[in-house]
């Protein structure tokens, strides 16, 4: 199934500025897909006008099936802003009490959703608190439990690991796995956090100049980029740099080698990074623009 279908979708707003042109894109559902590019390069339009903030100015756009942005898709989804604002003078779970009556979700239903968020977003004891109180990481926890109270089958992520410690941002990028591999959410992240998009994605975009250059799964992008996987052997003579295949047998390899023989020190597979490939469709990009 397929969760999120565009097809030519662009966007000029009436400054006259071009923020988003000719855009097709599919994202599978159960799916999580990084949306990457740099600053001004179109994510946060892309996002506004999937979830129905925007309007387009060309194109067409499906999610879950249905117009992006309808009633009906819009209490199916829940969006995460990097600025995102709640009440600051209310209680954790006041906050998210609000916003559950938001999605007709009853009190008793909703207090027992808030619960089992906090204690999964280690802030069971912060439930009582202020918001205001809370630093920063933790209210960008709570923002996230806000969007998740009403079970949403798709997902919006706005640097959703900003402002957090490293032991917090991990646990929160493996809630965030959870909730595709084993809930099935199709979750849609921008982020400038390549780490992280390499290490929660299953598909990624790369955007520059409101234009998506190229968008696929990781090995889709690196045969795309003309990049392939490296077999770096390390022999008491020097180092070798050999190309590998689809399915290369590295013991074959291994064994030619040491029939030359070399006396093999150490060897390892290198894998393209996806900063590398990252780079290679950004400077591309460029190459096309000059």
């Amino acid at each position: 199934m397929i969760a999120i279908q565009t097809e030519g979708l662009g966007k000029v707003y009436e400054t006259g500025t071009l923020a988003l042109r000719d855009m097709d894109l599919r994202i599978e559902a159960g799916k999580i897909f990084g949306l990457l590019g740099p600053n001004g390069a179109g994510k946060s339009t892309a996002t506004r006008l999937l979830n129905g903030t925007l309007r387009p100015s060309a194109g067409a756009s499906l999610v879950l099936g249905r117009p992006a942005g309808d009633t009906e898709t819009r209490a199916r989804t829940a969006t995460m802003t990097e600025t995102a604002q709640m009440y600051e003078g209310l209680s954790v779970e006041e906050n998210l009490l609000f916003y559950a009556r938001m999605y007709d979700m009853g009190g008793a239903e909703a207090r027992k959703r808030a619960k089992e968020l906090l204690e999964r977003l280690a802030l069971a004891g912060k439930a009582a608190d202020r918001l205001g109180s809370l630093s920063t990481g933790q209210k960008k926890r709570v923002q996230l439990a806000r969007c998740l109270m009403h079970r949403p089958e798709l997902l919006f992520l706005d640097e959703p690991t900003s402002g957090l410690d490293p032991e917090i941002a991990r646990e929160t990028i493996a809630f965030i796995r959870e909730l595709a591999t084993e809930r099935g959410t199709t979750v849609l992240m921008c982020t400038h956090n390549l780490p992280l998009a390499e290490l929660v994605c299953d598909a990624y975009g790369f955007i520059d100049a409101g234009v998506l250059r190229r968008s696929g799964t990781r090995g889709e992008l690196q045969r795309d980029a003309g990049m392939s996987d490296a077999l770096l052997v390390r022999t008491t003579t020097g180092s070798l740099s050999l190309p590998l295949g689809a399915e290369p047998d590295i013991n074959q390899r291994l064994l030619d080698l040491m029939g030359q023989g070399h006396r093999i020190v150490e060897a390892r597979r290198v894998v393209p990074g996806l900063e590398e490939l990252y780079f290679h469709y950004i400077k591309e990009a460029d190459r096309d623009v000059a």
